[in-house]
């Protein structure tokens, strides 16, 4: 039996196979430095659904007060409200909502 001997590598299988081993490292920090962009994303997602929310009720308790100042023509809210920049035009006329009915009892 003969032994097989392998060629050995010429220069270009040599240079291709640097090159791939180069492009894979490449690979693997694109991959490391995507992860971190999206974490960064998603952290930066949660922050803005968070003031999303907060706006939100924010607007409400803007209203609220503003509707509390014009019914009851409460000056307090209604400096504490323009010192803030918050400026509402009261409704001449309106009337607040009926209550109901009392249940009737036999």
């Amino acid at each position: 039996m003969t032994a097989h001997i392998e060629p050995p590598l010429n220069r270009a299988q040599l240079i291709a196979g640097a090159l791939a081993l180069v492009l894979s490292i490449v690979t693997v920090g694109f991959a490391i430095a995507n992860t971190s962009l999206q974490q960064a994303a998603a952290a930066g997602q949660a922050k803005a659904a968070s003031a999303q929310t907060a706006a939100n009720v924010n607007a409400s308790l803007i209203r609220m007060l503003a509707k509390s100042a014009a019914e009851n023509n409460d000056a307090a809210i209604k400096a504490l409200l323009a010192q803030n920049g918050i400026t509402f035009k009261e409704t001449p006329g309106a009337t607040p909502p009926a209550s109901p009915a009392p249940a009737k009892t036999n």
